[in-house]
């Protein structure tokens, strides 16, 4: 077509144009094209547009119009000249009477619009992607020379819409990789070939307790235990050296990282590189093995303690008694404290169960409840067991293990048969107790831990303090709060509901169904002194469920026949066979006998008790028992 408007291309214009926009990309590469594309054809308006094909509309990335720019133009494409150009993906020049040829188009009367010229402009797979266009108030005829104006400006925001696109697809993909590597539960550190922290994500800043500004250029191998550091500093060597890393026996390498305290934190170790543009990386995958390795040794406690113990199922705290409601009432005063207790009572009375339900009833439930019978640990291994060992510290310590104090952090640690525990160990015992902090055998660093403790003992302490075989300083440490756990035969009749409940787990167990215990058993039950307390009427009781035969349990069996009854049938009655029934009665009467001869007396020299050669205690409780 014919030009009316003869505009000729000069060097020196393309020269300038290419001057002024060499050096700019982006927002600013398009607000200086389509202002020189408008001012080089002396046009009204110039505009450039990325498609957003979901919405069918073009969003303007730079519009000049009349001498100035348009901030934000975004429009529909139907009904526009637009349309044309990207669903024909071909040029459309409208001369004049632009408004009559597109009536619906919304924008073009107060634009002004006489002529438009659309390219199409497309992606490298022949897609559009969006157009440039002018529009004048006056009609246009382009000639070659201006087609040619048009085209070099065309491949200039061609060029730039591939790479802004480009860009925005590897921002995305950035974006998806930082937020994956961000929200990992493995800590990840990006090396440089000289062992410098080039990156690191947020699990790295909790696992080392460094903040992440602080890890960029950082020396790595000062966040390392020695072993772990000999590992990567050949990692390093041979990367620098080969471009590689050298053979290693597994992908996981399990080392140790040092904490913000400098104490050795065990972690799997994955290493891997890459290149980029000829230089090595070395990426680093931690995970954090505390966890677990506080998980196998609390499993390896369990284990141990099961192994150990007869009975562990129904460790229900029942009781009526007085003697027992009385130390329900203390325990439950303890619920929000964290004080150290000392369980006092005979063997077998339930200290352990007791400091259970302590830990259970404090704000420490969630947390360990960890078990250390010092009767049952070797003296030699006692510290070892209770702080824990370094590798290699002595003659079998193949490996690095927490001990008692630091797997029960946080929680509560049950120390039993307190009385066992050697005198030389008590010092170090002592300062965990009053400095929350302790060091492991062969450690040089102090662990601190946040641990309640609960202590037992059946022997008199106070007495082993004055006779040198217990610490004072340590004994009053432990003796915050002191609880004593009555004996069974001071309880009444919670003997006869811990018999039933013991009944019920172990035909439960055994799949038997035995008949409740009947009137002379309830009798015998409650005669016995039981000098075992709970764990022997628990023995008792699952002997008697699982050798009695029929339905009904055969109890007189497996109570033994003790004290003063015993003797007056070896001795008043040996040629008549009694019952247990006519036991119990004789050694009611036996009883009375013994009152009505000291007048009433139980206690001391010319006491009852003391005619019958058993304790008041003992004599209390069977007068309970009967009735009496």
């Amino acid at each position: 077509m014919k030009a009316k408007v003869d505009i000729p291309i000069e060097g020196e214009l393309i020269k300038t144009i290419l001057t002024h926009t060499h050096n700019l990309y982006g927002k600013e590469f398009f607000r200086a094209l389509v202002r020189h594309l408008a001012e080089s054809l002396k046009v009204k308006g110039a505009w450039v547009t990325k498609l957003l094909t979901a919405e069918n509309r073009l969003q303007s990335l730079a519009f000049w119009l009349s001498g100035g720019y348009v901030d934000t133009y975004e429009y529909d494409l139907a009904n526009t000249p637009c349309e044309q150009v990207v669903t024909k993906k071909s040029c459309l020049v409208v001369s004049s009477n632009v408004v009559k040829l597109y009536p619906k188009d919304p924008d073009l009367p107060p634009l002004g619009a006489v002529s438009y010229l659309g390219y199409p402009l497309l992606d490298e797979n022949g897609e559009v992607i969006g157009h440039l266009a002018v529009l004048d108030d006056k009609p246009l005829y382009p000639n070659e020379l201006q087609e040619a104006l048009f085209n070099f400006f065309l491949q200039r925001a061609n060029g730039e819409l591939i790479r802004q696109e480009y860009v925005e697809q590897l921002q995305e993909k950035k974006k998806r990789l930082t937020s994956l590597i961000d929200n990992m539960q493995e800590a990840i550190l990006e090396l440089d070939a000289w062992g410098f922290v080039r990156m690191s994500n947020p699990a790295a800043s909790r696992l080392f307790g460094i903040d992440s500004s602080a890890f960029s250029g950082l020396l790595a191998l000062g966040l390392f235990e020695q072993e772990t550091t000999r590992l990567l500093r050949t990692c390093l060597n041979t990367l620098r050296e080969k471009n590689t890393l050298p053979p290693l026996e597994k992908s996981n390498e399990e080392g140790h990282i040092l904490d913000k305290e400098g104490k050795p934190h065990p972690v799997f170790l994955s290493l891997s590189h890459y290149s980029i543009k000829d230089e090595p990386y070395l990426t680093l995958i931690l995970k954090d093995l505390k966890p677990l390795k506080r998980a196998e040794s609390r499993i390896k406690i369990l284990e141990d303690e099961i192994s150990n113990r007869h009975f562990r199922d129904g460790e229900n705290v029942i009781g009526e008694s007085p003697a027992i409601l009385q130390v329900f009432e203390e325990i439950k005063l303890l619920s929000n404290s964290n004080a150290t207790v000392l369980l006092q009572g005979e063997s077998g009375t339930g200290k352990e169960v007791m400091a259970r339900l302590i830990h259970q009833s404090s704000p420490r439930t969630s947390m360990p409840f960890v078990v250390a019978n010092c009767a049952a640990i070797p003296a030699n291994l006692m510290e070892s067991e209770f702080f824990g060992h370094e590798k290699g510290s002595f003659t079998g310590a193949l490996q690095r293990r927490e001990g008692r104090f630091s797997i029960a952090d946080g929680g509560t640690l049950f120390l039993d048969e307190i009385g066992e525990l050697p005198l030389e160990l008590q010092p170090k015992l002592l300062r965990a107790l009053q400095e929350g902090e302790f060091e492991s055998i062969g450690g040089s660093k102090s662990i601190k831990v946040d641990v309640r403790i609960i202590a037992a003992t059946n022997r008199d302490l106070y007495t082993m303090v004055q006779e040198g075989r217990f610490r004072e300083d340590l004994f009053y440490r432990l003796c915050v709060i002191p609880i004593t756990l009555p004996p069974l035969r001071e309880r009444g009749k919670d003997v006869i509901l811990l018999a039933d409940q013991y009944i019920k787990i172990y035909t439960k167990k055994l799949g038997k169904k035995m008949r409740p215990l009947h009137q002379q058993q309830i009798e015998i039950l409650l005669a016995y002194d039981w000098p075992g307390n709970v764990r022997e009427l628990q023995h008792i009781m699952e002997r008697a469920v699982i050798l009695s035969p029929g339905e009904e349990i055969e109890l007189e069996r497996f109570i033994p026949i003790r004290g003063q009854v015993e003797k007056l049938v070896q001795h008043q009655l040996p040629s008549k066979i009694l019952t247990q029934h006519e036991l119990i009665q004789l050694e009611k009467e036996n009883l009375l006998k013994a009152l009505a001869r000291c007048n009433g007396k139980i206690s001391g020299k010319t006491g009852a008790a003391n005619l019958l050669g058993i304790p008041p205690t003992t004599f209390h409780s069977k007068i309970k028992a009967f009735g009496l």
